[in-house]
């Protein structure tokens, strides 16, 4: 058997096993896909120990990453148990946890009532901007509570005002349409401008929501005077 048949049988089954590859070329270059699920593998532990130790803010923190999560790694049930357990403590945000379970149907049956319970419930706790825009969105939309425009625009003052950028959109949208309230293309276009260094967070939020469009056709209802006015109370707010 010559050296040459045999170093063609051993590069041969080198290629078919695929290690050839590394030898030739170096090591293959890793999958960042499975790189980032081995990083959030490691973070989500990191988490999980945080909260076998930690407080209220730190359930919260490991019980939305149970929900958020890349799909294999989401376990609404147990974010559940971690959410009740802030939410006795009467944390807010684990509270808007809860009912963003029960608003959604996860790991639970849908229920937009209780799910506004448990969003007033943090209303009344705190001002927590993402409970008073989340009870806004049920009186907005007919969720869990009857349709109510004034009621709404009520809630997403509250969050509008603690800088709620999706909530400040809204209330633009309120009061260039005059829902639940008298039009005012000034205090539309001012919410507007507030809104508009989020846009690409409003526009995650719901995809039919444009700042820049919304924006521009309320300036083109708008005479030279009300500009002039709109710009001055723009400027008062960011003080």
């Amino acid at each position: 058997m010559t050296f040459r048949f045999i170093f063609w049988t051993v590069l041969l089954c080198l290629l078919a096993s695929g290690t050839a590859g590394w030898i030739f070329y170096g090591e293959r270059e890793p999958d960042p896909e499975q790189q980032a699920i081995e990083a959030y593998k490691v973070a989500l532990e990191a988490e999980r120990r945080a909260a076998e130790t930690g407080g209220a803010e730190a359930w919260t923190r490991y019980a939305r990453s149970l929900v958020t999560g890349p799909q294999q790694f989401r376990d609404p049930a147990a974010a559940m148990t971690w959410y009740r357990k802030a939410a006795d403590k009467g944390y807010a945000p684990a509270q808007v946890g809860i009912g963003d379970l029960y608003a959604g149907g996860l790991g639970v049956r849908e229920d937009h009532y209780r799910a506004q319970e448990w969003y007033n419930t943090a209303t009344r706790l705190s001002k927590n901007a993402e409970a008073y825009f989340k009870v806004g969105e049920g009186y907005f939309r007919g969720l869990g509570a009857p349709q109510d425009y004034g009621a709404a625009l009520s809630y997403y003052r509250v969050a509008a005002a603690q800088g709620h950028p999706v909530a400040q959109y809204l209330l633009g949208s309120m009061f260039e349409a005059g829902w639940g309230i008298e039009r005012d293309l000034i205090e539309a276009w001012v919410w507007y401008n507030r809104a508009l260094p989020d846009a690409g967070v409003i526009a995650a939020h719901e995809e039919t929501y444009n700042v820049e469009r919304a924006l521009a056709r309320t300036e083109q209802q708008m005479n030279r005077s009300q500009l002039d006015v709109a710009r001055k109370r723009l400027a008062a707010a960011a003080n």
